[in-house]
C-alpha cells in the first residue's frame, strides 16, 4: 500500500471531538467543523469578489481545508486552558509548528511543503487569506453555539455573545465592505 493510500485512509480529524469540555447536544468533530470553514469561507469570498476586493480564492480554501490540522495531534485544546497565560500560549503554538510537518509527512515532499506553509500562513494570521479563513473559522464557532442555544444548551451562551461581539468589531478593511451581507 503506498504511502499516499495510507494518508488517504487517515480519518483522525474525523474523531477529534471540538468543545469536549462542553455538554453538547450534537457534538461536532474537527472534520465537520473545517467543512463550515471551508463552506464559510467561500460565501466570504463570493462577496469579496462582487466588493471587487483581490484574493487569491483558491489558496484561501486551501488554508480553510489544512487550518486545523495539527489537532489531529493535540486534539482540541480548550480554549480556557490554551489562553490560560502567555507562556502556554507560546508552549503551545511551538509545538504545533513542531509538528505540523508529520501530519503531512506521507504526501510528496512538494506538496507537504506546500501544506505546512499553508498551514503557518493561516497560524501567523500572514495573508488575507488567513485573515478571511479565520473569520470563516469564527463564523462557524457562532453557529455551532447558536445551534446548540436553540436547543436549550445554555453553557454556549456566553461563547456565542462574545464571538458575535468580536466578530461585529473585527477591522479587516475587506471584512468592512462586505460586513453589512453578511450580519444584515
Amino acid at each position: 500500500m503506498s504511502k499516499i493510500f495510507e494518508h488517504f485512509l487517515d480519518r483522525s480529524l474525523a474523531h477529534v471531538v471540538r468543545f469536549n469540555g462542553k455538554p453538547q447536544q450534537f457534538p461536532e468533530s474537527v472534520a465537520e467543523h473545517s467543512f463550515y470553514v471551508a463552506y464559510f469561507t467561500t460565501i466570504l469570498l463570493y462577496f469579496l469578489r462582487k466588493a471587487g476586493e483581490p484574493i487569491d480564492e483558491a489558496k484561501a480554501l486551501k488554508i480553510a481545508v489544512v487550518h486545523d490540522m495539527e489537532e489531529a495531534f493535540s486534539g482540541d485544546i480548550l480554549t480556557p486552558f490554551k489562553h490560560y497565560n502567555e507562556e502556554i500560549l507560546k508552549a503551545i503554538r511551538k509545538v504545533n509548528r513542531d509538528t505540523i510537518p508529520m501530519m503531512f509527512e506521507d504526501l510528496p515532499q512538494e506538496l507537504g511543503t506546500e501544506m505546512v506553509n499553508l498551514w503557518l500562513e493561516d497560524a501567523e494570521q500572514s495573508s488575507k487569506e488567513a485573515q478571511v479563513v479565520k473569520l470563516a473559522d469564527k463564523l462557524s464557532l457562532i453557529s455551532k453555539c447558536y445551534e446548540e442555544t436553540k436547543v436549550g444548551n445554555d453553557y454556549f451562551k456566553p461563547i456565542y455573545d462574545r464571538e458575535l461581539d468580536k466578530l461585529e468589531n473585527i477591522k479587516y478593511a475587506w471584512w468592512q465592505k462586505i460586513k453589512k451581507n453578511i450580519l444584515g
